[in-house]
């Protein structure tokens, strides 16, 4: 069984409470006192259950035909109408089974309790999973009634939807108007639960009935043992307008029309996009097309078209009738001429330069016949060709200037 994380409200110190986590692997539960938001530490995993003081729920019944769950919300407190004292409309009703005689088991709360303790819960991130008055964790048994003591409370529960609360000083006055009422359905034994004082309860019993004490040290929380609390016989709060259904609604209320807007966005978004990768796509095959009849015009010859691009280039390279070509740069030019250097006898170079795809050299040669030579030499060479700048005689030498260039230049 899921673990339940068991917190008792006061309505004298709401932030202080109390709480046990119970759970089948515990035998021996502690039972922990502090402020709510230490209780919200131990609550990942476990079902969270919080009790409500007995003297803030109304439990009643009422007569009500319908069987419907959401009518019987809205039957029940007109049906009781005449029974309470304040305006039903600033009251909440939570239904439980029916009882005897088509009895309608009813607990009502005032609602600015009930959005009380939603705030304080809230406020430290507690999230309830079933709301009851504690009256509820107190054990109920067969022909037989339970009293606990606890502080200066006295909480009575005489069946499954039955029981009262009551301050322990007015217990005189209370009980013995209980034990009349119920004169016809007296229980065969009351069991007492105290703090080490039975208050002078035994008295106020009829002789008749079997009174057993027992001694509480903790409070409520230690009388439900170690055990999860089984909820069948309690009503819970937690219905209507505070069921988590209706909770989760009015967190979500108020963004539905930005998420309808968001939605619709959203819709106009992707068929805006749709239309336009549609458009794209028709372009797309439009250009192909047409690539493909330039070359079906351009080679009438062609049988098969598969990669349009690719096909074209290589029509393109045959048309061209060339393999890859040389690239002219600095040394590949200095390669390819300097052959016809080497051979030329008594060639001085004094300076070489290339700027923009042409090698331009200042040399020293015998006389003009030799530059004429080695100027056939070079433009000999494929892919050369050869121009003098300038040649001068000086001094029994002839001080000229080539500019070579490559035919791909």
């Amino acid at each position: 069984m899921r673990d339940q994380l068991i917190i008792r409200l006061t309505n004298q110190a709401p932030e202080q409470v109390s709480w046990v986590r119970l759970s089948d692997s515990n035998p021996n539960p502690t039972i922990e006192y502090g402020a709510l938001d230490e209780a919200a530490k131990v609550m990942l995993g476990a079902q969270v259950v919080v009790l409500v003081p007995a003297s803030d729920v109304l439990l009643s019944a009422a007569n009500v035909p319908t069987q419907n769950k959401q009518r019987l919300l809205k039957a029940v407190p007109y049906a009781m109408e005449e029974e309470l004292a304040g305006d039903v409309e600033e009251m909440h009703f939570s239904v439980g089974e029916s009882e005897e005689e088509g009895m309608l088991a009813v607990a009502v709360v005032d609602r600015q309790l009930m959005d009380d303790w939603q705030e304080t819960l809230n406020s430290v991130g507690i999230s309830a999973d079933i709301m009851i008055s504690e009256l509820f964790a107190v054990p109920v048994t067969e022909d037989a009634w339970t009293l606990l003591l606890d502080g200066n409370n006295a909480l009575l529960r005489g069946s499954n939807y039955r029981g009262l609360v009551a301050d322990v000083e007015n217990l005189g006055v209370i009980l013995p108007l209980v034990l009349k009422e119920q004169a016809e359905a007296l229980p065969i034994t009351v069991n007492v639960w105290h703090d080490g004082d039975n208050r002078g309860v035994t008295p106020l019993l009829p002789e008749e009935i079997e009174v057993n004490h027992e001694q509480l040290d903790s409070g409520l929380l230690s009388l439900i043992g170690n055990k999860p609390l089984v909820l069948d016989n309690a009503i819970n709060l937690l219905q209507g307008d505070y069921s988590r259904r209706e909770q989760i609604g009015k967190l979500w209320r108020p963004w539905r029309y930005a998420a309808a807007l968001a939605g619709v966005l959203f819709v106009l978004q992707l068929g805006l996009s749709v239309s336009e990768s549609s458009k794209l796509e028709e372009e797309y095959n439009a250009l192909k097309a047409e690539a493909k009849q330039i070359y079906k015009n351009t080679f009438p010859n062609a049988k098969r078209i598969v990669n349009v691009k690719a096909q074209m280039q290589q029509e393109l390279d045959k048309l061209k009738g060339a393999g890859p070509t040389k690239k002219v740069n600095f040394l590949n030019l200095l390669a390819d001429s300097g052959t016809a250097f080497k051979q030329t006898s008594g060639l001085v170079l004094r300076s070489i330069r290339y700027k923009n795809g042409a090698l331009d050299v200042e040399l020293e040669v015998p006389n003009l016949q030799s530059l004429d030579q080695l100027k056939q030499k070079i433009s000999q060479k494929q892919g050369l060709s050869v121009e003098i700048q300038s040649a001068a005689s000086r001094k029994n030498v002839v001080q000229g200037r080539l500019q070579i260039k490559g035919t791909a230049s």
